[in-house]
């Protein structure tokens, strides 16, 4: 025998991939123990029902006999008893293999116990088989976990019917073995996540020597807890260790028994998930993985590709057929804090009082509902759908394959940004703002565009309602149809908007981002939305490598991280005539199609001749230019738009709340409606971000000609700083101590990484002032308010302004913001 045979050589480093899930598993890792486990999972009641009836004393036999007992002795075998693994005194510890034997042998004597203790029917058998993968991948993938199990009574074993895991791994420390396996475990759930779209968490068994694991990988995260010591070395064996190995195996046989409904899986049936009836809609549905017992049964067909990640939110999509009709069935896994997408569906389905829709371009829903209400933090919901048609990217792709004229080409992508542009208007005017506009959720169908995918879409509140109602419905009476809503989705709607309010306005493709979401403001609109359409446009029409290509990207879609793609823009973005070949869109032969993505830019970018791509890095409030609007939207777009009354404002970022501590008042404190006006509300602010000033004035350098005037003078002083205004009392302050004592000029306060300055390509400009270094500066920074932002045209541009000192410390300065303030038109109720 080789010297180095014993040994399982396992790989000095890990595969990227499991090292990359391991990293989206950073900080969602929780360390349980068994009981508060069963909590969280929710058997708490099957806990009870089994504690009471199963006891340690029908496992101690069963711990005290040899079938459990590792040890280093080979007599055992001519004494008529099964051998057990020598895993514990020799060079083969090392290996693998004699621990998953050991266990394999331990389960068959598990359920013989079970047997001959006469424990109660409900648990004197398992309803799993395990199979053996050490030298073999489970059919359908390439995963090779040690053991599988598989329901009895289904003659299926492939990674679709895969119910519990089990991975067996050399006696190390705990804290060691999970940091060096994570990756192995995660990518192991990641595959069943993948294959089985009715899960709600998977099970992994981790054997660690002789201590037994459990490993739980919900959307939320993943927990572990000890199961315990499940067998021991016979030679140094006490009667302590008899009533521990009793126990834990106690706390496995209560998991073996568990129905399959209990483990994470809600495909309960023998048949794999083919056929799909569904008996109801909305609200918790009553569903079945069934055989093909008749028409209206939903028939799965081919899967739509889709990236699952290991936590979060997730999708499946396929293709299916319903009652003769092609469909698409999307089963997804949701957070319960935000808006199940069927609930948004509802608002957009409205009609209006002649029948018509009342929102175009979205898809039609047969049925929808919820199949599981919560599991740690996440529902999984389903939605039966019209058939929207291939990707925009694909779609125009097809064209250029079939040698379409430019001109037609042209004539659809106009076509195109005026369909999704009149969808996400008229979204609008019902309270919805759909926040992930990108490639994949904007497709086409018989030349129509449709937005889909409204899974992470907020409901605002109604157009052009006054502050002082909006105030006093959220306070003292809930708007009727979102609580209607509420009821009929079995969600809790305050959670929901206290959610969407305080802690994640950020949703969105990154690649699709608008330069403000990119920078972390806190404020969104429909003009965030509508940038998106011109990024998505823009990749449309693009022919830039899609796969792996040692091709470099455009710099407008080469993607490093949120920030660089943000300055790369405001960089790119910045002459009077767009560059469209920084994003690979050739328009040669097009004039239309160039005058319709020029428009856009201007649309977004400017207003007259003035760039706005400094003041992006606050909350600023973009204008609607209905003359340039009307090159790529049609007129009933715009009116649409004039009658809601500029839509384009933003909702707020988050509130300070006038109860203590930041919490929503208690009903009983609720004050009468027509003291609402004078409370003691604490507006939102434009407070000074990390990439310097905000400038509510939109860059306008006379909205406060004194505090511009001094600004310039201290530039150009020696030993001087630049002042700007203090939120908190409205008075000027040194920006930097040093300056204040005449140590010179101050630094920027956030300077752009060296990288972002590169490939943002936007020049360094040298400053000569007195009392200036005459190193060049990165005029760019954002942070700086001191220097202009240099466009790629040269032509340099305003990235800074003045800020008015606000009254916000008396009721009466609340009282003249809540006077003079116009509504928001995107601001949610919940975020006054």
């Amino acid at each position: 025998m080789g010297k180095g045979m014993y040994y399982e050589h396992e790989p000095t480093d890990l595969d990227p991939r499991r090292e990359k899930l391991v990293r989206e598993l950073e900080s969602r890792g929780h360390s349980e123990t068994f009981l508060e486990l069963i909590v969280k999972l929710g058997l708490v009641d099957a806990w009870i029902a089994y504690d009471e009836k199963v006891t340690v004393d029908a496992f101690e036999s069963l711990a005290d006999d040899s079938l459990v007992v590792s040890t280093t002795q080979a007599s055992d075998a001519s004494e008529g008893k099964t051998p057990a693994a020598d895993g514990f005194g020799s060079k083969r510890s090392k290996l693998e293999k004699p621990h998953v034997d050991t266990f394999k042998r331990l389960l068959t004597a598990l359920s013989e116990n079970a047997k001959e203790a006469t424990l109660p029917a409900d648990y004197s058998k398992t309803p799993y088989r395990c199979e053996d993968y050490q030298d073999e991948a489970v059919a359908g993938s390439q995963l090779k976990p040690d053991l599988a199990f598989y329901q009895k009574i289904s003659s299926v074993k492939d990674i679709h019917s895969v119910q519990i895991l089990f991975e067996a791994k050399r006696p190390i420390k705990e804290e060691t073995a999970f940091s060096k396996y994570l990756g192995q475990f995660a990518d192991y759930a990641l595959e069943v996540w993948r294959n089985q779209p009715l899960r709600t968490f998977v099970p992994l068994l981790v054997l660690l020597g002789c201590n037994l694991y459990l490993v739980v990988f919900t959307r939320e995260g993943f927990y572990r807890t000890t199961i315990g010591k499940v067998m021991f070395a016979n030679k140094n064996a006490v009667k302590s260790d008899v009533f521990d190995v009793g126990l834990a195996l106690r706390n496995l046989w209560f998991l073996l028994t568990l129905p399959v409904s209990k483990i994470g899986q809600l495909n309960t049936s023998k048949h794999p998930f083919k056929y799909f009836n569904i008996q109801s809609v909305v609200g918790q549905t009553a569903f079945e993985v069934v055989s093909p017992l008749n028409a209206f049964n939903v028939k799965i067909m081919d899967r739509i590709p889709q990236r699952t990640p290991i936590v979060g939110r997730c999708a499946h999509l396929f293709k299916a057929l319903y009652d003769g009709k092609d469909v698409i069935l999307k089963i997804s896994s949701t957070p319960t804090n935000r808006l199940p997408e069927g609930a948004v569906y509802e608002v957009l389905s409205t009609t209006n009082t002649d029948g018509s829709a009342r929102v175009s371009g979205v898809p039609h829903i047969y049925m929808s509902g919820i199949l599981s209400p919560d599991v740690d933090g996440y529902r999984i919901e389903f939605l039966l759908m019209e058939d929207c048609g291939v990707p925009v990217v694909k779609y125009f792709s097809q064209l250029r394959e079939i040698k379409e004229p430019a001109a037609m080409i042209a004539d659809k992508a106009k076509k195109f940004v005026e369909n999704v542009m009149q969808t996400l208007v008229e979204a609008r005017h019902v309270s919805v703002l759909h926040r992930d506009i990108s490639t994949g959720n904007v497709t086409v169908k018989d030349g129509r565009a449709y937005v889909i995918d409204w899974g992470y879409a907020k409901l605002l509140c109604p157009p052009n309602e006054p502050l002082e109602t909006v105030i006093y419905k959220r306070l003292t009476e809930k708007d009727a149809f979102q609580e209607d809503i509420a009821r009929r989705w079995a969600l809790d709607w305050n959670k929901v908007t206290s959610t969407e309010t305080a802690k994640d306005p950020f949703t969105g493709t990154s690649m699709y981002m608008s330069v403000q979401m990119l920078l972390k403001v806190k404020r969104r609109s429909i003009f965030n939305d509508i940038e998106s359409l011109f990024y998505v446009i823009l990749d449309a029409l693009s022919t830039r490598p899609r796969e792996a290509s040692t091709k470099e990207s455009p710099p407008g879609f080469s993607f490093y991280s949120d920030i660089n793609m943000a300055f790369t823009r405001i960089g790119l973005l910045g002459c009077d005539k767009l560059c469209l070949g920084d994003f690979g869109v050739d328009t040669a032969g097009s004039q239309l199609l160039e005058n319709m993505l020029c428009a856009m830019h201007k649309f977004l970018f400017f207003v007259g001749d003035r760039y706005i791509g400094g003041n992006l890095r606050g909350e600023y409030e973009r204008q609607f230019d209905r003359g340039t609007a009307a090159i790529f939207m049609n007129k009933a777009t715009l009116d649409l738009l004039d009658d809601q009354g500029n839509a384009a404002k933003q909702e707020p970022s988050s509130p300070q709340r006038c109860g203590p501590t930041g919490q929503t008042p208690d009903e009983s404190e609720l004050p009468a409606a027509s003291s609402v006006p004078q409370m003691q509300l604490r507006m939102p602010t434009y407070q000074d971000s990390a990439f310097g000033d905000n400038n509510p004035s939109g860059g306008d350098e006379n909205a406060n000609p004194s505090l511009n005037a001094a600004n310039k003078r201290n530039s150009q002083t020696p030993g001087a700083s630049r002042f700007q205004t203090d939120n908190r009392g409205g008075k000027s302050a040194a920006a930097h101590k040093g300056a204040s004592r005449g140590q010179g000029a101050s630094k920027p306060q956030t300077q752009v990484p060296q990288t972002a300055r590169t490939i943002a390509r936007v020049p360094l400009a040298t400053t000569h002032g007195p009392g200036s270094s005459s190193m060049a500066q990165p005029s760019a920074v954002i942070g700086d308010a001191r220097g202009p932002i240099m466009t790629r045209s040269g032509r340099a541009v305003s990235a800074s302004g003045s800020r008015r000192p606000r009254d916000s410390g008396s009721a009466t300065g609340v009282g003249r913001q809540l006077k003079h303030r116009k509504l928001s038109e995107d601001m949610d109720v919940d975020d006054v």
